[in-house]
């Protein structure tokens, strides 16, 4: 007299079931991981999304702070000639400006017209600063034009009126040849600072007749102001030689003039 097991599981004298009738049983498992494991992709981008979010609402926050920044100070460098005062008014900037409608390219043009400036740059120091960096022009010489000192850069610009600034070589030159200018300026500026301290006047009457005169009547004829730094050593060596009239147009044949 046999017996079923309500548990499924077959005793002595029962048929075992078929894998085909296992296989609902496994199929459902793996249904149920893989839901598991789409239920997980799922979510991720809810958490991606989040991120997204949080960060959307910084940059926000971040250009709404940025929108109220005001000038808090205007820092100048640079400046050794041109009064730094001068430079802050020129630039238009004030304290209490917003910062992000500083107009920085129109800052730097206006100062740049100031006499001594010969390149300025307008920058945003974050969170509150406005720094302005200025290059002056290095005067070597003072040309005169009609009565006027006019000083002159290592460059041949002539940059400031009616100042003549000790230390300067008088530079006799006319103030409308561009070329003879530069010409003039250029060999100032290749000068070592020994020598250029004896130089009392440079004459160019032209671009290719630069001469330094020295006290005591000594003269060198340099010529063209080519070859700069050959002709100022050339310079150097021959002022400690006899002879009041050097020509070092040449500088590797150093000769007397007659």
């Amino acid at each position: 007299m046999g017996r079923t097991d309500s548990t499924g599981t077959g005793r002595s004298g029962q048929t075992p079931a078929s894998p085909a009738s296992a296989g609902p049983t496994s199929g459902t498992r793996a249904g149920r991981a893989g839901g598991r494991r789409g239920s997980g992709r799922r979510r991720r981008p809810s958490r991606l999304t989040a991120v997204l979010g949080v960060l959307l609402v910084l940059v926000v926050a971040g250009a709404a702070v940025v929108q109220f920044l005001t000038v808090s100070s205007v820092e100048v460098s640079g400046t050794v000639n041109q009064d730094p005062g001068e430079v802050r008014t020129a630039s238009g900037v004030s304290e209490g400006d917003r910062m992000v409608t500083v107009d920085t390219g129109a800052a730097a043009s206006s100062v740049s017209v100031l006499p001594w400036v010969k390149t300025v740059t307008v920058s945003r120091g974050w969170p509150t600063t406005v720094k302005i960096t200025v290059t002056e022009h290095t005067p070597v010489g003072v040309l005169d034009d009609g009565g006027t000192p006019v000083v002159v850069d290592t460059d041949g610009v002539q940059f400031l009126r009616d100042v003549r600034p000790d230390g300067l070589t008088p530079m006799k030159v006319a103030s409308s040849d561009d070329a003879a200018v530069r010409a003039a300026a250029a060999v100032l500026a290749a000068l070592s600072p020994e020598v250029k301290g004896q130089v009392r006047e440079i004459s160019a009457p032209a671009a290719d007749s630069v001469t330094l005169r020295f006290d005591g009547d000594r003269e060198v004829f340099w010529g063209t102001a080519d070859r700069a730094a050959e002709k100022a050593e050339a310079t150097r060596v021959v002022l400690t030689r006899d002879g009041a009239r050097w020509n070092v147009s040449n500088p590797a044949l150093p000769s007397v003039r007659g």
